[in-house]
């Protein structure tokens, strides 16, 4: 091999080992010079938030769930008509019983405040499914007395408040006490149909209050069964241990003084329901 021959081969060689050289450099690190050496790791962070970003929808879910409440409390207010009639119908409690007169009852204080034309009919002994009497044998059921009542077509009530409870207590039967309940509300908007029912829970001065929570419990929930609104006189404490000695008439009904602190609770709650 001549001398020329080694100077072209050798410069071939030298040749083949650079381009191999550069090629290994490229392979090995690919950013490019002008590449600042924080980027890649910088496109990280930024991938990261998509996690969160997919669980959004879980607040959204929540956010909805306060005005779906708000809605089924505005749905259960009152509509106050624009010649409200009212019939207020209950046991001793609609009836005075234990107040210096009649009259001076919770059922009469609230009509005389809201002024509308009024009807009350409240029987001792009576409840929602309790028709009165020792056994429970008068037959004078709520929804009875309501039938009677829509018989007479002078008298066409479109607010019905419901009051009761106590004597229910007696039947021990939540379940009946919660079907009667609802079942009293039904018929009510049948035979008057567009009323607005009110249900008003059991009370009593202590320590006959503390007897009254599985009663009260049932009532609501028949209420709620029914959509109508409930004031619960029990879970609100109306009639406490340091109130009802002064507000107490016989260790059953509440005094003048007692149904007048009734009447300005239910009034109090009455505003809210209609606002």
């Amino acid at each position: 091999m001549t001398k020329q021959e080694w100077i072209k081969y050798g410069a071939l060689f030298l040749l083949a080992v650079v381009a191999f050289g550069v090629a290994w450099i490229a392979l090995t690190n690919p950013r490019a010079p002008e590449e600042p050496a924080g980027a890649l790791s910088a496109t990280l962070p930024a991938a990261t938030p998509t996690g969160p970003a997919t669980s959004a929808p879980a607040p959204t879910a929540t956010a909805t769930a306060t005005p779906s409440a708000s809605a089924t409390a505005q749905r259960l207010g009152i509509e106050l008509p624009a010649q409200p009639v009212l019939l207020i119908l209950g046991d001793s409690y609609t009836a005075g019983m234990g107040a210096a007169r009649e009259d001076q009852g919770w059922a009469y204080v609230v009509a005389d405040s809201l002024g509308y034309p009024t009807n009350i009919d409240g029987v001792p002994g009576t409840g929602f499914a309790w028709g009165g009497g020792p056994q429970d044998d008068r037959g004078l059921e709520y929804e009875v007395r309501l039938r009677e009542i829509a018989e007479d077509p002078r008298f066409v009530p479109n607010l019905l408040i419901l009051q009761g409870g106590q004597n229910d207590a007696f039947l021990n039967n939540p379940d009946e006490l919660k079907t009667a309940t609802t079942q009293t509300i039904e018929t009510a908007r049948r035979l008057w149909p567009g009323v607005q029912v009110v249900v008003l829970g059991p009370s009593a001065p202590q320590p006959l209050a503390e007897e009254l929570s599985s009663a009260n419990t049932a009532v609501r929930a028949g209420a709620e069964a029914a959509s109508a609104p409930f004031i619960d006189a029990y879970e609100a404490g109306w009639f406490t241990a340091a109130n009802s000695p002064g507000l107490d008439a016989d260790g059953a009904h509440p005094n003048t003084a007692g149904y007048a602190h009734m009447a300005g609770k239910f009034l109090e709650a009455w505003t809210t329901l209609t606002e």
